[in-house]
């Protein structure tokens, strides 16, 4: 007979922190941002989403009494975890061309705008791109998908409902934002119930947002 698994209240509050948390706090910034965006808002915002990451692996280490690799964290295996994430980075990007494609084709946009983070430096929108791989990743993928997974193996359960919350999160950059970030969650979701291996995650998903935002612009300003 299969053992009834029996959440606790912290489990709960990180399944609820992981889920809605940087959705909420990032909405929450939208309505109160200045026009244009100053480098000390988004850093404040930034800071705002990292205390929540800390709060949860508080939750976890304290909380739950368990360790980091609970959500696929671990000091493992660097070299293997640099190669994945290039890898992934690269399974990533032909995601996210077929959907600008297809994009082109039916007239869909995508994006903030080309002028929203134009008086930002360029170490804020860096700052703001290893936030998103950092927290993000955790959230949805490490906590979220374990979590979930513990409760109700089904897959359904586990990699949908994360990869959902995640694309819902992008609401603010349009429909475009949102398959884009359906379709590039459900890559890194499967991506890391595979190698179950977080670190790779992260650094994919910084780089997928720090070339194009930082890297690629830097080059062609010079």
């Amino acid at each position: 007979m299969k053992k009834k698994l029996i959440l606790s209240n912290y489990t709960i509050a990180g399944l609820v922190l992981s889920l809605l948390g940087s959705t909420l706090v990032l909405s929450a910034f939208q309505y109160t941002a200045p026009v244009p965006l100053t480098n000390f808002f988004i850093v404040i915002r930034e800071l705002s989403l990292f205390i929540l990451a800390g709060i949860l692996i508080f939750i976890v280490i304290k909380g739950e009494k368990l360790s980091l690799e609970s959500i696929g964290l671990h000091n493992n295996h660097w070299g293997k975890s640099i190669l994945w994430s290039f890898i992934l980075m690269l399974i990533f990007i032909v995601g996210i061309m077929g959907c600008l494609g297809v994009f082109s084709l039916l007239g869909i946009t995508y994006g903030d705008g080309p002028n929203k983070y134009s008086h930002l430096s360029l170490w804020v929108i860096t700052f703001m791109m290893l936030r998103a791989g950092i927290v993000e990743e955790i959230f949805f993928r490490g906590y979220a998908m374990e979590r979930l997974n513990k409760i109700n193996s089904h897959w359904i359960i586990f990699i949908v409902i994360p990869t959902t919350m995640f694309g819902l999160a992008h609401y603010r950059q349009g429909i475009g934002g949102v398959i884009i970030a359906l379709v590039g969650g459900l890559i890194m979701s499967l991506f890391y119930w595979k190698k179950r291996d977080l670190k790779a995650n992260i650094i994919a998903h910084f780089m997928v947002d720090f070339i194009p935002n930082v890297l690629i612009p830097l080059i062609t300003d010079k």
